[in-house]
C-alpha cells in the first residue's frame, strides 16, 4: 500500500483487505467486517472460534497487528484524502 498510495498509515474502514501479522491467525488475509474505534479492535472475516455449544464467535484483533493490503476506495472523500497526502509527499 505504501508504494501505490505513498502513505504510511490510514484509518481502517469496513471493506479494507488486511493481513493478520501476529497471533494464532497470522498470515490470514480477509476483509474488515467491523471496526471498533473506541478500543482500536477490528473484526476480520474468517477469524472465528468454535464455542462449546457449537456456536462460532468472531474474534477481535488490534489494528496495530494487521497490514493493509487493499483499500476500499468507494468513498470520494477517502480517495481525495489519499491523493492530497501523496501530493504532500512529492513536494
Amino acid at each position: 500500500m505504501t508504494v501505490r498510495h505513498k502513505v504510511r498509515r490510514i484509518p481502517l474502514r469496513t471493506g479494507d483487505t488486511v493481513r493478520i501479522m501476529r497471533g494464532e491467525f497470522a498470515d490470514l488475509v480477509g476483509k474488515v467486517e467491523k471496526v471498533e474505534y473506541s478500543t482500536g479492535r477490528i473484526f476480520v472475516e474468517g477469524m472465528t472460534r468454535e464455542k462449546a455449544a457449537g456456536v462460532s464467535s468472531k474474534l477481535p484483533v488490534h489494528s496495530s497487528k494487521v497490514l493493509i493490503t487493499n483499500l476500499n476506495l468507494s468513498d470520494k472523500w477517502r480517495s481525495g484524502l489519499l491523493s492530497e497526502k501523496s501530493k504532500m509527499v512529492e513536494v
